[in-house]
């Protein structure tokens, strides 16, 4: 069955905010499984969805380009976050923000694919709708490299540098407004099973792993705060070494014009351009540190936010499993496979975290390094300052008060910005300390989630 025979209907499919869905496929796109949710969005029988591509759901309205990017994503190893519009069995659609992650085998190859759906909600979906139709009408004109130029193009005027930044953006923002919505509360039923009982607690682990990382999902504000910080602030320190050099360079033409008499301010001036050599080399080795830490306060934040939005599906999908038409027979290999599934990403996603956390402490230790470095130089320009406000004073037909001025206004707004950024960094250093900590709860919790998997079903289930 192929959906170009089916017709499009301007009628959505029921997709509720609180409601979550996946599906799983090979590496060609053949649909492996998915949960009940997902059959019934997709309006499909669940045996004439499996082994079916998953274009089977997709809608024509959606733009080649957004495919296009994610096989690009996926096939290279990458997750991608992305509004999709689907098309059901009866024509009808529903929108999704589509969550997809490659699942890769003991040799690191691309054993299958998850996905995750939520319905979109935000501001940027409603962007998204609007860009979708152009870009499908550039397409049919000028094909999908002129589509994709518009793309970047739009986002650049919204301010995200590539489709990257979007995407976690997006991804972060759609699970902000899902906080509460997306909590599953389950009660034990008496009627449970042995099989069923341990299924239920896994059920209460996973809602245990929740509210361990609501713990740490609260340093996303910390440390997307802190990156806006360092981006802001950071230019100034840049330009810190030409500004000296300026201010040298000045010096040293007032120096010339007093002759023999301008002796002492060259001198000045020299230190003045000695500092502003070694605080540039201090600058420029910071400013690469700084960069490398931007980029890596952006990937923690994304892995936070998918690890959160599959500890959502895991609970959700555990929810499902556990309702009242499930009997023990019910819990078939598939299911545990699911499971193994979701639970991998979720476990890729914390390693992940504490990887990058580790080399964010490592730039932000020699962040803070260069910072007391330019410090120094800091105080010997406020000592230069002093010494110049000194000789300046018996050369009133000079500049050189104007110039020390200037050194002075430089010393003391860069001496606020070292300190402002040297607490937000040690704040940050400590917060990724706490995240390292329980994660590594979490990761012990999972362990034990793990073990009891493994009776359930044969061996290969498992990751």
């Amino acid at each position: 069955m192929r959906n170009i025979d089916i017709i499009p209907q301007n009628i959505e499919s029921p997709f509720e905010k609180d409601e979550m869905f996946f599906s799983t496929t090979n590496p060609k796109g053949k649909i492996l499984s998915g949960n009940q949710i997902f059959i019934r969005t997709s309006k499909y029988k669940e045996e004439e969805i499996i082994n079916q591509p998953h274009n089977i759901v997709r809608h024509p309205d959606m733009p080649k380009i957004i495919f296009k990017l994610l096989w690009d994503y996926i096939q290279a190893g990458k997750p991608i976050v992305a509004y999709v519009k689907n098309m059901a069995k009866d024509g009808s659609y529903y929108w999704v923000l589509a969550t997809v992650l490659p699942i890769f085998d003991e040799e690191g190859n691309i054993l299958k694919y998850l996905s995750i759906r939520i319905k979109p909600e935000t501001e940027y979906f409603k962007i998204a709708k609007k860009l979708y139709k152009k870009l499908k009408e550039i397409e049919e004109i000028d094909g999908i490299e002129a589509s994709y130029e518009y793309l970047i193009k739009e986002l650049n005027k919204l301010g995200f540098k590539d489709y990257d930044a979007f995407m976690k953006k997006i991804l972060e923002s759609e699970l902000k407004l899902k906080e509460e919505v997306l909590n599953t509360n389950l009660e034990e039923k008496s009627q449970f099973s042995q099989k069923m009982k341990e299924i239920y607690n896994i059920f209460l682990s996973f809602k245990e792993i929740q509210t361990i990382y609501k713990e740490i999902y609260k340093f996303t504000e910390d440390f997307l705060k802190a990156g806006e910080f360092l981006k802001e602030n950071s230019e100034s320190i840049f330009s810190l070494s030409d500004d000296i050099r300026l201010i040298s360079l000045n010096s040293s033409v007032e120096s010339y014009k007093l002759g023999a008499n301008g002796n002492s301010f060259f001198v000045l001036s020299t230190e003045m351009r000695k500092t502003a050599e070694k605080s540039g080399k201090a600058v420029r080795n910071m400013e690469s540190l700084i960069n490398k830490a931007l980029s890596s306060i952006e990937d923690i934040v994304f892995s936070m936010s998918i690890s959160k939005l599959g500890i959502f599906m895991i609970n959700k999908f555990l929810e499902e499993v556990l309702c009242d038409k499930c009997t023990e027979k019910d819990i078939s290999d598939q299911i545990i496979r699911d499971l193994c599934d979701n639970q991998t990403v979720i476990r890729t996603q914390l390693l992940n975290i504490n990887s990058i956390s580790k080399s964010l402490n490592d730039s932000f230790r020699k962040i803070l390094d260069y910072l007391n470095t330019i410090r120094y130089l800091i105080k010997r320009l406020n000592f230069l300052y002093l010494s110049g406000m000194v000789e300046s004073a018996h050369q009133t037909k000079t500049n050189f008060s104007i110039i020390f001025i200037q050194i002075n206004e430089l010393v003391s707004c860069t001496k606020k910005t070292i300190d402002q950024l040297s607490s937000n960094l040690s704040s940050i250093y400590e917060g990724n300390r706490i995240v390292k900590k329980d994660i590594e709860e979490v990761l012990e919790i999972m362990n034990e989630i793990e073990q009891t998997l493994q009776r359930f079903s044969i061996p290969s289930a498992i990751g």
